[in-house]
């Protein structure tokens, strides 16, 4: 078990700063602001008629729902609410960052739900993947609640091998939760190039709906892997050499998802005047 500076458990020191310190009142406080602005945001473009049987607004609505969890996870653990003695049980602690992850994948089908909708406008319309889009979002939900909650039974088992067996489950365990957040770049880098080819072009009303979507999706994307960029390396470097890592440090993660809720409504809300 990791100790800090001043010679305290990982353990105590998570107590005393999940409920004691200025982290956690900081923390549990931006979890707070990110929780209710992605309610009102969740309710807008649940209204919005120009949304209505968009395959996009179901994108929407899973980033929101996925900001929504995320930070209501963060709210419970660091106020001391009393759901916090269940969330710090082992079991239950694991798919506190089940809705984060499924963020990474959701991306991904973003992604690819755009450049059918801006690389193929021709098959949009009929293609399967946009035609069963919710079926797949409500899957992939199901399949990273699965993975989240498998990860502990595993853990558990390795304990019994060498430290080497445990370490390569959790390298894949990284590779599977960030896998889909890397190869989203591919689809929505393709993207980017054709709003840049159609930007002289002449385009339809719908058209100019389709290109502010993908635009809006290309600015979150970047701002939500900046912020997982350094998730990604301070996990990798926790799994190599836990005692590298300060516990402080690993809070920053935190903060960063928070920030994260709350400036994509903001961009969502001035590029759309609704």
């Amino acid at each position: 078990m990791l100790k800090d500076t001043n010679g305290t458990t990982n353990s105590e020191e998570e107590f005393k700063f999940s409920c004691y310190s200025n982290w956690g009142v900081s923390i549990a406080t931006i979890s707070a602001v990110t929780f209710i602005v992605n309610i009102f945001h969740l309710v807008i473009i649940s209204r919005m008629r120009q949304l209505q049987g968009r395959p996009y607004r179901l994108i929407l609505i899973h980033i929101t729902l996925a900001d929504i969890g995320s930070s209501l996870f963060l709210l419970t653990l660091y106020s001391c609410l009393p759901g916090y003695y269940v969330i710090k049980s082992p079991f239950v602690s694991s798919i506190v960052g089940w809705p984060l992850f499924t963020s990474h994948w959701i991306f991904l089908l973003a992604g690819i739900e755009q450049y059918y909708s801006i690389c193929r406008p021709l098959l949009y319309e009929t293609v399967n993947f946009v035609q069963k889009l919710f079926p797949i979002l409500v899957l992939t939900w199901m399949l990273t609640f699965c993975w989240s909650t498998a990860t502990v039974a595993i853990d558990v088992i390795l304990r019994s091998f060498p430290g080497s067996s445990a370490k390569v489950h959790q390298y894949l365990d990284l590779a599977f939760r960030y896998g889909p957040l890397i190869l989203a770049a591919i689809p929505l880098t393709l993207v980017l190039k054709e709003l840049t080819r159609m930007r002289q072009m002449a385009v339809a009303d719908r058209q100019k709906q389709s290109r502010r979507a993908a635009v809006f999706l290309i600015m979150i994307y970047s701002l939500f892997t900046t912020f997982s960029v350094f998730e990604l390396i301070m996990n990798s470097i926790a799994v190599y050499n836990p005692s590298q890592i300060l516990f402080s440090t690993l809070r920053l993660k935190n903060v960063t998802k928070c920030f994260y809720g709350i400036i994509n409504t903001v961009i969502y809300g001035f590029r759309t005047k609704a």
